[in-house]
Order: C-alpha cells, then sequence, then structure tokens
C-alpha cells in the first residue's frame, strides 16, 4: 500500500485547530440523545448490531481512496448509533475534552491500513476532538512507521507511536492487573486515554482468527505468554479488564484489501474481502461475525481442515467472552447490517 509520508500526515491533522475553535465558541456537534442512548449492545438489547458496508470504489488498484473511507466510516456510524447525520453520531461517541487512543495492527505485512485509520482521526477531528488528543498506538514505534505510520510524538497534529521504540523494548506499561494468575501491565498510552477505539485487520490462524479482540495482545506486556492453550480464557479475560472494556467505545473492522499474508508466528493469514469494514460496540459480536466471514471465505476455497480448526479454537473464547459478559456469541442475537456504497 502507498504509506503516507510525515508531511502528509501532520498536514491533514491541521484541521484540528479549526475543529477545536468551533468547539470553544460552542458550535461543536450537540446530539439529542446521549452517549448511553446509543452506545448498548446485547444483553442490554435484544440484538447486538454489527454494520458491514462495502464501497467498490474505496480501492483504486493498489492505493485506498481516502473520500471513499470517510463516506463508509460515515455511513456506518450512522447506521450503528440510529442518528441521522454523521457529525452528531461521531459527537456522541467522542468529545472535545477527551484523549482518544486508537489501537491498530502494525504487524508487518499484516497490518491495519494507514488510510482507514486516518479517515477515522478526520472524523473525530470534524466531532471537535483536537488533533493533539487523538493518540495511534501499537506495541512498538518501530513497525508502524516501517507500515507507513508517520511518527510523532509530540509535535502538532495527530500523536502516533508505539508501547515501545523498537522489538524487544520493555517498552512503556504499567502495572496492577491480573490475567489468568499472572501479573501483566497494561499500555501507558491507553490508560493516559479516556475512550478507545479499536481498529484490527482480520486473519485467520493461531486463535483460529485475530480481529478484535486478539488485537489486545498489542495492549499488554506479555502477550508471547498467553498463546496456545492460553487463547480460550486469555483472550476474553483480558477484553475483561476494566481499562479495556470500559475505555472501548467503538470497533472498525478492517477487510480493504483482497491479498494473502503468511506469518511466521502461529501462521496468520489476512482474510480480506475487499472494499469492506465491520463496525460495532459489541466485541463478542464481532468477532463471531468475523469469524462466520473466515469460515465461508476458506470454504469457498475448499480448505475444509482449517474451517474446522479456525471454528474450533474461536468457537470456545467467543463463548467465554459471551460467559463473562463481553457481548454475544450467538448469530441470532446479533443484527447484521449491510450496506453497499458507490
Amino acid at each position: 500500500m502507498k504509506s503516507l509520508t510525515r508531511r502528509d500526515f501532520l498536514k491533514l491533522s491541521g484541521t484540528a485547530a479549526a475543529a477545536s475553535l468551533l468547539a470553544g465558541c460552542g458550535i461543536a456537534p450537540k446530539p439529542s440523545v446521549s452517549r448511553e442512548d446509543v452506545l448498548k449492545f446485547h444483553p442490554d438489547t435484544p440484538t447486538s448490531k454489527v454494520v458491514r458496508t462495502a464501497y467498490p470504489g474505496a480501492c483504486d488498484g493498489e492505493d485506498l481512496v481516502p473520500k471513499a473511507l470517510r463516506q463508509m466510516l460515515d455511513a456506518s456510524v450512522t447506521e450503528l448509533t440510529g442518528l441521522e447525520k454523521a457529525r452528531d453520531a461521531w459527537a456522541v461517541l467522542f468529545s472535545p475534552d477527551e484523549r482518544v487512543a486508537i489501537k491498530t495492527n502494525s504487524i508487518r505485512g499484516g497490518a491495519t491500513h494507514p488510510d482507514l485509520v486516518m479517515a477515522l482521526t478526520d472524523c473525530l477531528r470534524d466531532a471537535g476532538v483536537p488533533a493533539e488528543q487523538i493518540f495511534i498506538f501499537d506495541r512498538n514505534t518501530s513497525e508502524l512507521t516501517d507500515e507507513g505510520y508517520p511518527v510523532n510524538v509530540d509535535g502538532p497534529g495527530v500523536r502516533c507511536y508505539g508501547n515501545g521504540e523498537s522489538w524487544g523494548d520493555p517498552g512503556d506499561y504499567t502495572g496492577e492487573w491480573t490475567l489468568l494468575d499472572t501479573d501483566i501491565k497494561l499500555s501507558d498510552i491507553l490508560l493516559e486515554c479516556d475512550a478507545l477505539i479499536n481498529v484490527p485487520i482480520l486473519k485467520c490462524g493461531g486463535p483460529g482468527i485475530s480481529f478484535a479482540m486478539k488485537n489486545h495482545y498489542g495492549t499488554f506486556d506479555i502477550p508471547a505468554s498467553f498463546h496456545g492453550d492460553k487463547f480460550e480464557r486469555g483472550i476474553p479475560e483480558l477484553n475483561g479488564l476494566p481499562p479495556i472494556k470500559d475505555r472501548t467505545r467503538l470497533i472498525v473492522g478492517d477487510l480493504l484489501v483482497n491479498y494473502t499474508y503468511l506469518g511466521l508466528l502461529d501462521r496468520y493469514e489476512v482474510m480480506a474481502i475487499g472494499s469492506t469494514i465491520l463496525m460495532s460496540f459489541d466485541p463478542v459480536a464481532f468477532d463471531a461475525v468475523g469469524l462466520q466471514m473466515a469460515v465461508d471465505k476458506l470454504t469457498a476455497d475448499g480448505r475444509d481442515i482449517q474451517v474446522y480448526l479456525t471454528t474450533k479454537r474461536a468457537a470456545r473464547w467467543l463463548a467465554v467472552g459471551a460467559e463473562i459478559g463481553l457481548g454475544t456469541n450467538d448469530l441470532g442475537n446479533i443484527d447484521l447490517v449491510d450496506l453497499r456504497l458507490g
């Protein structure tokens, strides 16, 4: 994918001052409903909504089209919240006085696309969130740089950096939490923010799939200690920790580009559907839909063995996620809405 230069990145962030000024003058959006009115999912509501939005024009050869990505995000968020105007929908979810973390995935060859994340920052700025209060992060800065995320630690514009500088760096994490009887530390970037947007990319392998819930293996200090048999309870119980659960406002899934990536660890493979994103409040429902999409794609390719392994592994930790109250894994309790733009 074509990488954004640091200059382009900061230029795109330059509208933050205007958005902040509007907020200070009282011109920021004033939604007619409260956050609590819209940010609900099963069992608080009969079903959890997952919005799947396709736009064939989102891809131009090897490049993504920022305008199309923005339209996909705005259409998805209005459908998800039930509000008519996208600006109102973003404003009801995120306030100008909040610091917003965006958890991306920057693992080499299978990373969340920077253009999608930048389109998200545009949405936040238009809702009045200053660029300097938006923090794009993953496990280390060097991987973000390699995948086209321009690093900006403390300069003007959207901030973008990792928990550590590079692979092997102990990074900036804080303790006080226990996962499966093991003491762990969580990302300082996450802990210093008020709200979280999780932006994963769908992969098959390891725990069955890696999507919303597995993406938080880049949010704590010792993820390698929770692979294999520990996936079953490690993935859901990590997501159940209050700093992750209580900050999560939105999940946006990247299924934009049709390509295959075979990783070395746990043999992950990107399950991109092409020109498509997912959006939900419910991480379990979100991953249940992602699992079904991965199974459908693998089945269509005639790969029955992987379908079986994917279903068996992921189904176990999705069931635990539902059991501990993170959301629903029952497709009968999921309202999957398909939108097609363009």
